[in-house]
């Protein structure tokens, strides 16, 4: 994870700015999504603001931006009110996340699935098999780049697909560099 700490029309001094980087390596606890983050310390300069030191962090993630801002009369204390903030919207969004992988619609009202048993008669499998979604789908030949572009756009890290060329069935993969992966079966 990256951190970038910057003054706006002011100096950070090296303390504050190890303290910062300290302070912000234990929110990547929360949320092991993080990329990068940015802060970014201000003064205002009129003597009627109580608390004068403000501090902005942007998180940058997978796939969205954080953001939170506090003000205090100290700049370590602006930076304990910010992390603060971060920590509640990192969890909040942290929580969705696994709300909605655990708990899909439907789940609950699913069929078992049934296996043909020892006799020809159908059989129930057990819970302990992990299958939380089943789906039925029309398959329909294409190419792997055709099978790219439908995983980009369903927001997907894989996607299961019937190969123009071969008519077998292929599954294209997200790969952690960032680029693509073919799984196709041998002949």
């Amino acid at each position: 994870m990256q951190v970038t700490v910057k003054g706006k029309n002011t100096d950070v001094p090296d303390k504050l700015r190890a303290l910062t980087e300290r302070k912000l390596a234990k929110v990547q606890r929360f949320d092991d999504r993080i990329l990068s983050m940015d802060v970014e310390f201000s003064e205002e300069r009129n003597p009627r603001v109580a608390d004068a030191h403000r501090v902005e962090v942007t998180l940058t993630t997978k796939h969205r931006l954080v953001r939170a801002r506090a003000s205090a009369a100290d700049p370590a204390a602006a930076v304990d009110r910010v992390i603060d903030r971060l920590k509640r919207q990192i969890t909040k969004l942290k929580g969705r996340r696994v709300d909605r992988t655990r708990h899909a619609e439907g789940t609950k009202a699913l069929p078992p699935i049934e296996q043909p048993g020892t006799d020809g008669e159908p059989t129930e499998t057990p819970d302990s098999v992990g299958i939380v979604r089943f789906k039925k789908i029309e398959m329909k030949p294409m190419s792997p780049e055709e099978a790219v572009d439908r995983m980009d756009l369903l927001e997907h890290d894989f996607y299961l697909f019937a190969n123009a060329e071969t008519e077998r069935i292929n599954l294209v993969y997200r790969r952690r560099g960032g680029g693509f992966g073919l799984i196709e079966p041998e002949a």
